[in-house]
């Protein structure tokens, strides 16, 4: 048997190395699970097969993921790299999405701007209404103007496409009004 530690580097070698299907949710999962943000045993039971819903990794394993993932994304934000690490939690997690969108190393997708902008809509305002030095002040204009924008593009292109240009808008939305709720940013006029 194969402990926590091999099976979740495991899944990131095979993750970096490109493959899809499972490996992105079945290490987001462990990620999650092993995180302060764990929904109990039951939960994960649930959604892991067998072999992988009793595993916990250690705080170091976790962090040595998180910061390969993290690396990872910030020169190629694949969404299946960026859905890996969207349930930890984590403060780093939330400024690679946010420097990522500010600045990206390269124009993302609509998926990809779907799933940085919905870590961040879920994240970013709580983790900022606590700690405003998590983003510098410019990064964080450059995140409202474009939030901004993205809540007009147009919906065109496949029925999928359409879902994620949905999905973006919505999740840019929802990131601008819970950063005003939380007065992280003011009201507009």
């Amino acid at each position: 048997m194969s402990s926590a530690t091999e099976v979740g580097m495991d899944l990131l070698r095979r993750l970096l190395a490109g493959e899809r299907g499972q490996v992105p949710m079945h290490l987001a999962m462990l990620l999650e699970k092993s995180s302060p943000l764990d929904h109990g045993d039951e939960h994960y039971r649930e959604i892991l097969p067998t072999e992988l819903a009793e595993l916990r990794l250690s705080r170091e394993t976790s962090e040595e993921i998180i910061d390969e993932l993290c690396a990872e994304i910030s020169r190629n934000p694949d969404q299946a790299l960026i859905f890996a690490v969207s349930f930890t939690g984590a403060d780093q997690v939330t400024k690679t999405a946010a420097l990522i969108f500010a600045s990206p190393p390269r124009q993302l997708t609509m998926y990809e701007y779907h799933g940085v902008l919905a870590l961040l809509s879920f994240y970013l305002p709580y983790r900022m209404a606590k700690n405003a030095d998590l983003v510098s002040r410019d990064q964080l204009e450059q995140i409202v103007q474009l939030a901004e924008e993205l809540q007009n593009v147009p919906e065109t292109g496949t029925e999928s496409e359409r879902s994620a240009t949905i999905g973006v808008k919505d999740h840019a939305a929802e990131l601008l009004k819970s950063l005003r709720l939380l007065g992280v940013i003011g009201n507009k006029e």
